[in-house]
């Protein structure tokens, strides 16, 4: 029989060239568009328009694209991310995502600054199309947004449009808007003016500074009027805010001291056969460790031995494999620091698919999805499924 499904055919822009002042390490559609990467927006049209199948011809940094899309996991419904050479080797009936879906199309053709500000257009398209009727986690505030777990100091003052995500802190007598973005986990501190401007995910603005044309990514201000960016060195001026320690906590290495004990008895009892060792690189420390690892029983009882490094403090309950110095070189250059600042756990998503060696191909990809792009919901996903993950063979 004939294939009828309806498929979805998108060209990723390569403007790679042009990005020399934000020199974003991820490409254009993965830049941030309010609450979620451009491309998300196009995946979120395809599940409202019932497209089966959606394909996404890309030519700047592919490996990246595929694992935020995580073969559409998320929008339930696959997603082919096939590498081109060029923009023009994409299908003809491709439409291009370099604007949101449902706005007229329009041919960018600009300097490095231009992009900028076609981005921050993006933001404020996104603004203005919000509909105040659809289910969201957030509040509508004086025309504007504010996410969960956002504090606004009585004193400060709110000129619409504006977004404020979740658990971001906007201090006394700031003054935010219009067209304002302050992403997730930003803290504006006393005296801060964010207009025409983004304030992107955990980034600091000190007392008494103003952003306008501008962005703020940590410590890099970048400025679309001026086309130029300074690294900023003066925490107090601006600084990324610190991520909480990768490391476990005191309950998570408690609880695995104490399985340890409990589960040393059935765990050798299965592997009667003996435990293999292999040198693992912690990517924190640089320090390689020795780990090992059975080949009997379930899965909880081939890694019990990793319980000890939990309770050691360099392990937790869910991150992603530990890997070898050769498993680290065969993950792309392009998202290796990401994955990087990743704590190794005693499960991982990649678990949850069936991947349990770095080994598998399968596997860097799942990794890279749980450390590029979405954590903490990864941790969610693989608690929910624990005890499926630690009892599969």
């Amino acid at each position: 029989m004939p294939d009828t499904s309806k498929i979805w055919k998108l060209a990723a822009p390569d403007f790679s060239a042009l990005d020399s002042i934000w020199r974003n390490p991820l490409p254009f559609v993965l830049w941030p568009v309010g609450m979620q990467p451009l491309l998300a927006h196009w995946m979120d049209e395809a599940v409202r328009r019932g497209f089966d199948e959606v394909e996404v011809y890309v030519a700047d940094r592919p490996t990246a694209v595929r694992v935020a899309l995580e073969e559409g996991v998320y929008w339930s419904r696959p997603v082919r991310v096939i590498p081109v050479a060029g923009e023009a080797d994409a299908p003809a009936d491709a439409e291009c995502v370099d604007r949101l879906p449902n706005t007229p199309a329009d041919k960018f053709s600009g300097d490095a600054r231009a992009l900028l500000q076609r981005w921050f257009e993006l933001q404020t398209t996104w603004m203005a199309g919000r509909d105040g009727g659809e289910v969201s986690l957030e509040r509508q505030v004086e025309g504007g947004w504010i996410g969960h777990h956002a504090s606004v100091h009585p004193q400060a003052k709110l000129t619409a449009p504006f977004w404020i995500g979740p658990n971001a802190q906007i201090g006394p007598r700031c003054r935010v808007g219009p067209n304002a973005i302050i992403a997730e986990n930003s803290i504006l501190g006393e005296d801060v003016e964010v207009e025409e401007a983004c304030v992107l995910a955990n980034t600091y603005l000190g007392h008494h500074t103003r952003l306008c044309h501008a962005l703020a990514d940590g410590g890099a201000l970048v400025d679309w009027a001026r086309g130029c960016r300074v690294d900023i060195g003066e925490s107090f001026v601006m600084r990324p805010v610190k991520r909480q320690s990768c490391g476990p906590g005191l309950l998570e290495r408690a609880a695995a001291f104490i399985a340890y004990g409990m589960l040393a008895p059935f765990a050798k009892l299965w592997n009667r056969a003996g435990w293999t060792s292999r040198e693992i690189v912690v990517p924190q420390s640089g320090a390689a460790i020795p780990l090992l690892t059975g080949s009997g029983g379930p899965l909880w009882a081939r890694r019990w031995p990793w319980l000890w490094e939990i309770a050691r403090g360099r392990f937790r309950w869910i991150g992603i494999l530990p890997r070898d110095a050769e498993h680290w070189k065969s993950i792309p250059s392009e998202v290796l620091s990401q994955l990087q600042s990743c704590c190794f756990g005693m499960f991982s998503l990649a678990d949850l698919h069936g991947c349990h060696d770095p080994s598998d191909p399968e596997e860097s990809i799942h990794a890279i999805y749980q450390g590029l792009q979405a954590d903490s919901r990864s941790r969610e996903w693989v608690a929910k499924n624990l005890w499926k993950i630690a009892w599969s063979r």
